[in-house]
């Protein structure tokens, strides 16, 4: 066995298991990000019912920002959660 055919046999199974794992934390990223957008689309939507005086009592509150704040939250822990598993394909 050459040098060249020992380093492809050692290099082609890291580079597909990172792949993979670059494959599934984007796709998870994607779902949960249009998951959040989705819901906040759905709740802004809904929003439009209520009386005049609510919504501006809501607005000042800042129930709109805090709904913005926590859907980012979840977004970007979901993100943090694939970037750390990224770490198990390759150290064990």
């Amino acid at each position: 066995m050459t040098l060249a055919a020992w380093l492809m046999s050692l290099a082609g199974p890291l580079i597909v298991q990172a792949l993979i794992a670059l494959g599934v934390g984007v796709l998870t990223v994607t779902g949960i990000d249009l998951a959040v957008n989705t819901a906040l689309g759905w709740v802004s939507t809904n929003v439009g019912g209520m009386p005049n005086d609510l919504l501006s009592v809501l607005a000042l509150g800042g129930v709109f920002q805090a709904m913005s704040y926590v859907g980012g939250a979840i977004t970007a822990r979901v993100a943090m959660a694939g970037a750390s598993s990224i770490k198990r394909w390759f150290i064990k």
